[in-house]
């Protein structure tokens, strides 16, 4: 390891010394660059290197580099002649990233950090190296053929190996073209090297194939806008033919008396062409021209993008969105109305029966358009109208609650009531939303969404009465829907005068769903409201907190600690032993959490507000508690350390509790527990480290916890030696 480290020192002789006489590093600066440089020769040497030691060497080294180069600036160091120093630094560090890619060959990000610092230091013939052995260690990672695509084609100005970077993956997809193509090789000439090995071995890509479908859109693009500036696209040789036309019948003909008009050439002033080959060369000039215009090269008319697309449903038939993202890129480019078309052509005919698709093709009308386009109103009778159709087709509940959303959405983007035609359309929406909510509730196909988005409506538009009414329907159909139980709930405290209204509607509702959360509080706060109010006294508040209590306990516990089931199962005898506090002090809520403790199963979240519940109500002064409070502190943490054993939060809050109350000795007793119980015991250790460390009691603490462990160390031994004796006297004996 020595050897090889010095050897790599040696060659870095020449570059110093280089450096060294331009002047732009000192003696003592170079010296501490070797410095720097033996000690990352040797972390990259060990036995099992480490990633991050390759990414610190390389990002001294970039600063290293950076401080050269703004050094030779300030310095006004000229030379017509390059030396060493002036790419050694560039080249050292590319010489550190190959060891790093030899000894992590599959490390992505590692490749992609690579790709960058060739691309920035501008090493085009570097970097395509690169690109051929990352995709060659790497041939199913999409986003590495996409860089070396974009590299060849944006970079390079190389359509040809850009394609070819994309399109090799069609191994099993392969291009059927059309047969006008066939009379333009130039254009599909060698479709070799990148697109086309990456979409031959990664042919279920979605990312490749519109990268590759982009591609396509983009080349034609140039050239079209390449045309144009040549004076040679359509809309220039129309021009031109005018302005031909024009200068005929001006012939002969003019009002300018300076201007000389040249005689007209005749046919007859020339010799008559003859022979058959003379024609055919005429007539093949005049087919290239003809086939050259815009009008008549399907490529101009995204024969290529059509082509990558057809190949692409047919590698991703079933995916609705992928299909989608054609349109989007679509919608980037000019002239591509054709396309888009066909795309909705074919999700029209392969997903007739899906409420996703016939969706999306009902509102293609008025995607992009602002409220106040003229066509928007166009746009939006005619999104009604397929949605009516689709309708007929589809009638699921899943159909119906995409139409309703359809519109309710459109109707929270028409605002502006000042103006006639959006009030106008906003009534039209109102009215259109009202009738597909009645439809759909007549033939039982609303979802509860959409029955809480109506009973919303009537509630907007100042129809309480008939809210409620949907509302009520809502949750009598959908009896598990919480949501439409709250907005049941709501309705009738705003529409009654007696909030007495409210329970049997939540008793009725938490039948139906015994761990909803939301439901809960309602429940609970309405029981407070009442108790505030007199109309509960505190023996009925008192049973009512017992008889909940019991109902959640009676709830499956969930693996899942952020569960509803264990969140209600914490919350209820929380917001009881809240009360208790409330009414009776701190007494009254002790006897309460040891009651509800020893009677059910509450989670750590309960013992948790306990507890600070208990440091709320403490007395005492300089932050010392009093005796009873410390020991219901410590009753409370030592009953969450049983529900979970392996916690370390909970471990930790405790010792931070004894050490605010300057029980050391007990401190350590915990910490030593937790260390025995813990999943992660060097994790603990530094959290406790940090935790003791940072307070004011921090070297109290560790010299306790150092006398415990020589205690410890002093019994063991102690134990060892009399279990020695005993062998010795048990020998003695035989």
């Amino acid at each position: 390891m020595a050897d090889t480290v010095q050897y790599y020192l040696e060659q870095m002789v020449p570059e110093l010394e280089d450096l060294e006489q331009k002047g732009i590093f000192s003696k003592v600066e170079i010296k501490s660059i070797v410095k720097k440089r033996t000690k990352f020769e040797y972390a990259l040497k060990r036995r099992i290197p480490k990633k991050i030691d390759f990414l610190r060497y390389i990002e001294y080294e970039m600063n290293l580099e950076a401080l050269r180069k703004k050094r030779k600036v300030r310095l006004d160091i000229k030379s017509n002649k390059v030396s060493l120093s002036d790419y050694a630094g560039v080249r050292r560090i590319y010489f550190i990233f190959e060891r790093a890619l030899r000894k992590f060959k599959g490390d992505v990000a590692l490749w992609l950090q690579y790709i960058e610092f060739a691309k920035g230091s501008g090493a085009n013939r570097t970097l395509g190296k690169i690109f051929a052995s990352a995709i060659q260690m790497h041939p199913t990672k999409p986003p590495l053929w996409i860089m070396a695509a974009s590299w060849e084609f944006e970079e390079n100005a190389n359509i040809i190996a850009a394609r070819g970077s994309l399109f090799l993956s069609f191994r099993h997809h392969a291009l059927n073209l059309p047969q006008p193509l066939s009379h333009f090789p130039i254009l599909f000439c060698s479709y070799t090297v990148l697109m086309q090995r990456g979409l031959r071995l990664n042919s279920s890509s979605p990312s490749l194939w519109h990268e590759y479908f982009r591609l396509e859109l983009v080349y034609v693009e140039k050239i079209k806008a390449r045309r144009k500036i040549l004076g040679i696209d359509g809309q220039s040789q129309s021009t031109l033919e005018e302005l031909e036309g024009w200068n005929d019948q001006a012939a002969g003909v003019t009002d300018d008396e300076n201007m000389i008009m040249l005689p007209k050439i005749t046919g007859e002033e020339f010799e008559e062409e003859k022979g058959d080959e003379r024609r055919a060369v005429k007539k093949l000039e005049e087919s290239v021209v003809q086939a050259m215009r815009e009008e008549n090269n399907p490529v101009f008319g995204g024969a290529l993008a059509g082509i990558v697309f057809r190949n692409a449903i047919v590698a991703i038939p079933h995916d609705i969105p992928f299909r989608t993202k054609f349109v989007e890129i679509y919608s980037s480019f000019s002239d591509t109305d054709k396309g888009k078309q066909e795309v909705y052509d074919s999700i029209a005919c392969d997903f007739p029966q899906n409420a996703e698709a016939r969706t999306y093709l009902a509102a293609r009308h008025v995607v992009g358009m602002d409220v106040d386009s003229p066509e928007f109103v166009t746009g939006l009778r005619a999104c009604v109208e397929e949605f009516g159709r689709c309708l007929e087709e589809v009638s699921t509940s899943e159909m119906w609650d995409r139409y309703t959303r359809f519109l309710e959405e459109w109707r929270r983007k028409v605002t502006e009531e000042n103006l006639v035609c959006i009030t106008y359309m906003k009534l039209y929406l109102t009215k259109s939303l009202t009738k597909a909510f009645k439809t759909a509730q007549k033939k039982d196909l609303l979802t509860p969404t959409a029955y809480l988005s109506w009973s919303k409506l009537l509630w907007d538009e100042s129809d309480t009465k008939q809210a409620q009414l949907v509302a009520q329907q809502g949750s009598s159909r959908h009896p598990t829907s919480v949501n439409l139980w709250c907005t049941r709930i709501e309705l009738t405290a705003e529409g009654e005068a007696e909030v007495d209204q409210r329970q049997p509607l939540l008793v009725e509702a938490l039948r139906h769903n015994r761990s909803s959360v939301r439901l809960w509080e309602m429940y609970l706060d309405w029981l407070i409201v009442r108790w505030q109010e007199g109309a509960l006294g505190e023996a009925e508040v008192e049973e009512a907190f017992v008889d909940a209590t019991a109902k959640t306990t009676a709830l499956l516990p969930s693996v899942d600690p952020d569960a509803d089931a264990n969140r209600v199962k914490d919350l209820v005898p929380t917001r009881h032993v809240e009360w208790a506090t409330r009414t009776g002090g701190i007494k009254r809520g002790r006897a309460t959490y040891r009651r509800v403790a020893e009677s059910t199963l509450p989670g750590i979240a309960f013992y948790e507000a306990c507890v600070a519940m208990e440091k709320r109500e403490a007395k005492g002064e300089e932050g010392i508690m009093s005796t009873r409070a410390s020991e219901g502190i410590e009753w409370l943490y030592e009953m969450a350390m049983r529900k979970n054993e392996r916690r370390e939060e909970t471990y930790l809050a405790y010792i931070s509790h004894l050490l605010s109350q300057r029980q050391f000795q007990r401190a350590t007793e915990i910490y030593w527990r937790a260390a025995k119980s813990v999943a992660d015991r060097d994790g603990f250790e530094a959290r406790y480290r940090a935790l003791v460390e940072g307070g004011s009691e921090g070297s109290r603490i560790n010299r306790v916890v150092g006398e415990t462990s020589r205690e410890k160390e002093e019994v063991g031994e102690k134990e060892k030696d009399e279990g020695e004796e005993g062998q010795d006297d048990i020998e003695m004996k035989g």
